[in-house]
């Protein structure tokens, strides 16, 4: 699985320059959302092992796209003399502060539920940020085209 995930990767993180120019971050979020709730979904259905070299294969879309359009996103916002700073506390509350939170809350729902419900919770949570970012960009395109 974690050759299918790197081996997938790569071709994101080449092409990344070209996918930021053509598509606007939101987009690129939600897109990236999007296929990381498959990937729950993906893992809750496993019934095998061969599901698990999906959810690798998967890995591209939603941590490759992620992780590209999270750094872009800060590069855009953050103050020139802060940008090292921002990426930094980015990447610290996406993958350290959010992990280990999400790590200990889906421990805590195994232990004391049992892995049905903290899939489904996993895939309720997953679903409202798709839907919050659906929401986001379709407010942002009406926006932009009320001002044409």
């Amino acid at each position: 699985m974690f050759f299918f995930n790197a081996l997938s990767e790569a071709p994101i993180f080449f092409a990344a320059k070209y996918f930021l120019e053509k598509y606007k971050t939101n987009s690129l979020l939600l897109f990236s959302a999007f296929f990381y709730l498959i990937r729950f979904i993906v893992a809750a259905a496993a019934t095998s092992p061969v599901y698990f070299l999906f959810f690798g294969m998967l890995q591209s879309l939603s941590f490759g796209v992620f992780l590209v359009t999270v750094r872009y996103y800060v590069k855009l916002v953050a103050p020139a003399a802060l940008k090292t700073t921002a990426q930094s506390i980015a990447m610290m509350s996406a993958f350290g502060a959010a992990g280990i939170i999400g790590s200990l809350l889906g421990g805590y729902l195994i232990d004391n539920y049992g892995m049905t419900v903290m899939f489904n919770v996993t895939i309720i949570f997953g679903s409202a940020a798709v839907l919050i970012l659906v929401f986001v960009v379709f407010k942002d395109r009406r926006v932009l085209k009320s001002r044409v």
